[in-house]
């Protein structure tokens, strides 16, 4: 039944194109009239869960694709980031496909959709779930002033210069054939998206067949791929949104808690101890303090620094502009211990100690300081 129904809006269309052609000369409203006629064969076949619109799409880092004749998207899990009647923009994750539409392809406006569906190809995923499926693009034309072989030959020329993960999925010329992507193993396999293991084809058919063949192919990589709900946090952390401040209760955190520096999970405990001294740390970087007050600081935390942040001897404190190994730090502590309690240095240690903490300290006193 669905055959049969396809074949006949093939031909429907094909007598609407042409009449939209003849009495409209304004290229837009020819173009927006086309868009028009397609738009309502397919959103006749599709399952609800597909929505199709124009528009762009959009990545986490606010990088857009060039306009899109047709997108095809979750229409139940999707955020429609601006929604307007003629146009919407919408985050990659959500798009399973795309389809340029063109009233007659040539070489010209071949390269053209080659180009938008790479715009769109090119664009990185973040879901919620890991999961994420490729988008295809699709070309539809109604006709062609050319052959179905010299397109393919303009094909291979663009395609030298677009990985094939940014590659166009199926061509269709209604009035001529289609243009597939065929598995170079055995060579008798369709695949719905491009790769290095496969070569370009052309299916000649009726027209009615064409628009089938073109209908089924887009379904069946529908039908193949899931579109992940978008990790909508992650969208507003790039762009500096999401930043928030909450307070927790010490006496209600398990003993087993962990704080995530940098990447690290961390013990509470030794979070909590750094923690409780950042009063005295911002009194160290204001500059105010003495000698002894930052040297004391240093000797009472900086082991617990070192072990928090994982870092090795080799590793890099930066005190404002300056830069101090750990393990340089750490020697210096040490002998400011042994000062400290009266014990016996050497004149190498102590001419060490002397410059290292001068040093130090200016850095400290400039006023502007930043330990990480």
């Amino acid at each position: 039944m669905i055959v049969d129904s396809l074949k006949a809006a093939a031909k429907k269309m094909m007598i609407d194109f042409e009449d939209v052609t003849s009495k409209i000369e304004h290229k837009g409203e020819r173009g927006n009239s086309r868009e028009e006629l397609l738009l309502t064969y397919l959103r006749g076949y599709f399952p609800n869960k597909y929505q199709i619109s124009k528009g762009s799409i959009i990545d986490i880092n606010g990088t857009q694709s060039k306009q899109q004749d047709f997108i095809i998207y979750d229409a139940f899990n999707s955020p429609i980031l601006m929604n307007m009647d003629s146009t919407k923009i919408i985050p990659i994750e959500s798009v399973y496909a795309t389809i340029e539409i063109k009233s007659s392809l040539n070489k010209s406006t071949l390269l053209e959709s080659i180009n938008n569906v790479k715009s769109v190809r090119i664009l990185p995923k973040h879901t919620l779930n890991q999961f994420m499926s490729p988008t295809a693009g699709f070309i539809f034309a109604f006709t062609s002033d050319t052959s179905l072989e010299t397109l393919v030959d303009n094909l291979y020329e663009f395609n030298k210069d677009v990985h094939f993960m940014e590659q166009v999925s199926v061509i269709c010329v209604l009035d001529k054939g289609l243009i597939v992507n065929i598995g170079i193993e055995g060579l008798d396999s369709i695949h719905l998206l491009p790769s290095e293991n496969t070569v370009p084809a052309i299916i000649q058919n009726t027209v009615e067949h064409n628009l089938l063949f073109f209908y089924l192919f887009i379904m069946q990589f529908l039908n193949s791929v899931i579109a992940s709900p978008p990790n909508l946090i992650k969208y507003l952390e790039v762009e500096g949104l999401a930043k928030y401040n909450y307070t927790i209760d010490g006496k209600y955190l398990p003993a087993n808690s962990t704080y995530n520096f940098d990447g690290r999970q961390i013990d509470i405990n030794e979070a909590q101890l750094l923690l409780k001294d950042v009063d005295r740390m911002k009194y160290i970087l204001s500059g105010k303090a003495t000698t002894k007050e930052v040297m004391d600081y240093f000797s009472d935390n900086l082991e617990r620094m070192i072990s928090i942040s994982g870092l090795s001897d080799e590793n890099i404190f930066k005190v404002n502009d300056k830069e101090y190994t750990a393990g340089y730090l750490r020697e210096l502590i040490k002998i400011y211990g042994k000062v400290k309690e009266g014990l016996n240095v050497s004149e190498a240690e102590l001419e060490f100690y002397s410059l290292g903490e001068e040093d130090l300290i200016t850095q400290i006193r400039r006023g502007k300081s930043d330990i990480s």
